[in-house]
This record gives C-alpha cells, sequence and structure tokens, in this order.
C-alpha cells in the first residue's frame, strides 16, 4: 500500500495501515463544525437548525471497536483529555448531540460504525387530548430528529467526496493538535 493511501486516526493522513470507518470521521466532522463552525445548518427553503456535543465522547483505538476512554459531564468536548485522546491516536466511536430546530431541542447519541441512533430525547409535546394528535405530533418529532441526522451526514458526506477534503483534513488535524485552525 502506498503512502499516500493510508490514514490515521483523524482523517486524511499517513500513519496507520486500517483506515478510520466513516463515522469516525462523521463524528469528528460534527465535533469539528460545533466548535469551528458554530454547528449550524443554513438549508434553502427551509428552517435552519444546529447542533453541538452534548455530554458525552467516547474514543477507541484505529482498528478496533472496543472503547478505551469516554469523558462526560458538562462540555467533555472542551477539556484537554479530550484532544489527548485525538492527539494519541484514538477516534471517535459515539458522540452525544443536541441539536436545536427554531424552539425544539433534540439529544441523540450517534453509536458505532452505523452511526446507530440510540437514547434519542425529543422536545417535550405540545399537543394533549386526542391520542391521534399526540402521535403524529411524537411522529414528526422522531421524523424532524431523523432528518436532521440525515441532513447533517449529507453535509458531511458532499465535504468528505469533495476535492477539497484534504486541506479540511488537515484543518481538523491542526484544530484537533491544538494549533487552531
Amino acid at each position: 500500500m502506498s503512502d499516500d493511501s493510508k490514514a490515521e486516526g483523524v482523517p486524511g493522513g499517513p500513519e496507520t495501515e486500517t483506515p478510520p470507518h466513516i463515522a469516525s470521521d462523521f463524528y469528528l466532522w460534527l465535533w469539528f463544525a460545533s466548535e469551528v463552525g458554530r454547528g449550524q445548518l443554513e438549508l434553502p427553503d427551509q428552517a435552519p437548525f444546529s447542533w453541538w456535543v452534548d455530554d458525552r465522547l467516547s474514543f477507541r483505538p484505529v482498528g478496533e471497536d472496543k472503547v478505551h476512554a469516554v469523558l462526560t459531564g458538562d462540555n467533555p468536548s472542551t477539556t484537554p483529555e479530550a484532544r489527548a485522546a485525538l492527539a494519541g491516536g484514538k477516534v471517535l466511536r459515539d458522540v452525544r448531540l443536541a441539536m436545536r430546530r427554531d424552539d425544539r431541542e433534540y439529544s441523540v447519541t450517534l453509536r458505532g460504525s452505523n452511526v446507530s441512533i440510540s437514547g434519542a430525547k425529543l422536545p417535550a409535546l405540545v399537543k394533549t387530548g386526542d391520542p391521534a394528535e399526540i402521535l403524529y405530533e411524537r411522529m414528526f418529532l422522531y421524523e424532524e430528529l431523523h432528518w436532521m441526522v440525515g441532513t447533517m451526514f449529507r453535509k458531511f458526506a458532499e465535504e468528505r467526496a469533495s476535492d477539497g477534503w484534504a486541506a479540511f483534513a488537515d484543518r481538523m488535524r491542526d484544530w484537533a493538535a491544538g494549533r487552531g485552525i
């Protein structure tokens, strides 16, 4: 394998034979975009939404699926331990996000290599009374949550597949190493 096709724990660079799974790149992109780009997507003909890393990050070594470090509590993404995990070659395995669209706030954990959604917390139900109305509102909230996760993944995939990904990955690597952007 040539040096150009090898990848390291932070996307886009040479150091190991095992390319990181796309989910790890996605989780790092979400984290990076939430801190550097304020985690906001403006969409044509749609209300914008924002996201931020909430209260949990878990890391694994490249090439393994087992979690080796978990950071929880208020703002774990801003801690030196989170940056040290990245600097030590670990990649994200799980990330808990909070998301806001209009006056609705959600939280969700994205897990593992298949970006499983777990621990979803929906906004409080507004409707009372008619069980059908309550069900429809809950269905709307679930659909909106899945739509936001899908929209973030599509935006990531567009950037990941673009010609500018290598430069973007360099910016993420510098950010992860604490060298700014």
